[in-house]
């Protein structure tokens, strides 16, 4: 009994099997911890999955269009963070079993049980590249599949099943097929059953085997022809989706991990099938010698360091802060928790441009734009509004609208959604339907809005919110003055064509048909102290803070005001306009007296840095906005 028992235990848990256990617990954390909103939001925001006909019949329209339907369906759970980790996970195990599993027709494994996890570990990389998805990972999965199922088919079925299992591996992953077709020949070309070493004998047998030389030729010229054949025959495609779609030859900007991911499978087994030739380990699969071997502790521990080393090397080197950055600060954006988008784009080390736009919408939505503004990094005018050179693609040109939807201005958000709607390469993206869905309830055009709602109203995830949305648009075309709950107030304004690169222009036409327009005021000072136009921060003063409750001069209109004072010399009548506190009137002697101090010193000029990198003064007289250097 304790035999057996013992023997349980050592089957279930091996050195190869606890450390793919501790593999996945290192994949989840990897996901769920460190790139929950690069890689589970972002993929889940920008395709969505929809149950109706057209949509599964749209897949089928270009081969691997089912491995790209189930990585849509799987990707729809990434909704709940956890569930997308999980499943990530599972397709990375996944992939170290089938290689592990298929790689015992290279003799005993087991004693490098390490090569398994460089696929696994490649795919775990390729993760962080935005235009990688999970129906990418799922050709690799199936053809690993079918490559294994092949293996463990006698000589005489291969012969019969190869072309076949090509061609259905084919419609199924697309050009993974093609790596499929690489495995086999590299099976074919080295299963000897002879354990002769000479390369001269081994060709000579291979020249005798007419049935295996004329078996091979057909499944090359099938592999070669087959691509041609479905695009004329099946396929309206470009020829070369047709021979490599969903393999990095085809992708949107394929990075470097993608490719070697790709050819990691038959180079590692080919090198796998040398080595064990050129040890007499035989080549059969699951022979009786290999399972006898046992594997030396000091072998097992150089495969735990192997593999910890890869996994390691895969956060210090691949981590992509930028990007986890930005999503993590769309999704708070879009659910409300302005908080957390202020606390992440706090700490902002590259100066991205787009972190700075979206933490100052953040502090407007917060209240603390006219408190808090330059505590943050501030790139000039640049952070407040991003111009049509900057958005370049579908991802960017949505952004560009975020600012002009909080601001009202209906039109200009919904053309900036429209815009990354037709030019995305995913599809429908969630936020930008539901963006578009929004705008057109607020400009009461049924007929738009209801076919947004559709899309949503096939989704599994999104249906309740489009549920409530038609509530919404009902109300709204019975009442010309209803508001959505929770969305900006649509402008009123006599002329929507505005200049894109004048926004001083634009918030000046917001405030002229509203002089109450928060935010437009909010925008138009913050523009001018960033232009470190003193006049102009005047003037806005002169004309449209009184229209606001404001309990107390907002701290940085204090700093801009008396730096307006003292530059133009103003009289003490100055101050019965615009009263200034005595803490801003102290806090600047001391910003004086610190300039001082601080020039020629360098310890000095650190300790004036932290005590004032924080005010319009320091930013005024410091800093250059088109590079935030002093």
């Amino acid at each position: 009994m304790l035999q057996s028992l013992v023997s349980g235990f050592r089957k279930y848990f091996t050195a190869m099997g606890v450390t793919l256990f501790l593999f996945g617990v290192f994949t989840m954390v990897w996901f769920y911890v460190f790139n929950r909103y690069s890689v589970l939001y972002y993929h889940e925001q920008i395709q969505l999955f929809r149950f109706d006909r057209f949509y599964f019949l749209s897949f089928l329209e270009r081969p691997g269009g089912l491995s790209e339907y189930f990585g849509a369906f799987l990707t729809q759970f990434y909704y709940y963070p956890f569930a997308g980790a999980l499943i990530l996970t599972l397709v990375l195990c996944s992939v170290v079993l089938l290689f592990y599993s298929g790689g015992r027709s290279c003799g005993n494994i087991r004693q490098l049980f390490f090569v398994p996890f460089i696929p696994a570990v490649l795919l775990m990389i390729s993760f962080g590249n935005i235009f990688f998805d999970l129906s990418a990972a799922l050709g690799i999965l199936l053809t690993l599949a079918g490559f294994k199922w092949y293996i463990t088919l006698s000589l005489r079925v291969r012969y019969v099943t190869g072309m076949l299992l090509v061609t259905v591996v084919y419609f199924i992953t697309g050009g993974n097929a093609l790596l499929l077709a690489g495995l086999v020949l590299i099976f074919e070309l080295t299963v000897h059953r002879t354990r002769m070493i000479r390369m001269t004998r081994i060709f000579a047998d291979f020249i005798n085997n007419k049935n295996l030389v004329l078996y091979l030729l057909l499944l090359i010229g099938w592999t070669a022809v087959l691509p041609w054949l479905s695009r004329h025959l099946f396929y309206t495609i470009t020829m070369r989706e047709a021979y490599f779609a969903l393999t990095p030859i085809n992708f949107y900007l394929p990075s470097i991990d993608s490719k070697l991911l790709w050819l990691s499978g038959p180079v590692l087994f080919l090198i796998g099938r040398i080595i064990a030739f050129s040890r007499h380990s035989g080549l059969e699969p699951q022979s009786s010698q290999n399972r006898g071997l046992r594997v030396k502790p000091a072998m097992t521990a150089v495969n735990c360091l192997l593999v910890i080393a890869m996994a390691f090397c895969c956060v210090y080197f691949t981590y992509n802060r930028r990007s986890n950055t930005i999503s993590r600060m769309t999704f708070d954006l879009q659910n409300g928790n302005f908080d957390s988008v202020i606390a992440v784009g706090k700490d902002n080390p590259t100066n991205n441009r787009l972190v700075c736009y979206l933490t100052n919408i953040a502090l407007y939505e917060s209240g603390q734009m006219p408190y808090r503004m330059f505590y943050y990094k501030q790139p000039g005018m640049t952070g407040l509004f991003l111009n049509w050179e900057f958005a370049n693609s579908s991802i960017l040109v949505w952004y560009l609208g975020e600012v002009y939807y909080r601001l009202g201005m209906t039109l200009q958000a919904e053309h900036c959604a429209f815009e990354s709607f037709v030019s995305s390469h995913k599809g429908l993206d969630v936020k930008v339907v539901q963006r578009l869905a929004l705008t057109n309830i607020a400009r009461r055009d049924s007929a738009a809005a209801d076919k947004y709602l559709r899309y949503l109203d096939n989704s599994l995830f999104y249906r309740p919110w489009a549920r409530q949305q038609r509530v919404n648009l009902a109300l709204a075309m019975a009442d010309s003055t209803f508001h959505i709950p929770d969305t900006p107030l649509p402008a009123r304004c006599a002329n929507f064509f505005i200049p894109y690169q004048m926004p001083e222009y634009t918030l000046l036409m917001l405030l002229e048909a509203n002089p109450k327009h928060r935010m437009a005021f909010e925008y138009l000072m913050a523009y001018c102290m960033l232009q470190r136009n003193l006049e102009k921060v005047k003037w806005c003063m002169d004309h449209y803070y009184k229209n606001f409750n404001y309990p107390t001069i907002p701290t940085h209109y204090e700093e801009a005001l008396l730096l307006y004072k003292i530059v133009y010399n103003q009289g003490p009548d100055f101050f019965a306009q615009y009263p200034i506190s005595n803490a801003t009137l102290e806090r600047y002697d001391r910003y004086m007296q610190a300039v001082k101090a601080a020039q020629g010193s360098k310890r000095n000029f650190e300790q004036f840095q932290k005590q004032f990198n924080n005010t319009f003064w320091y930013y005024m007289n410091l800093i250059d906005p088109a590079t935030l250097k002093k």
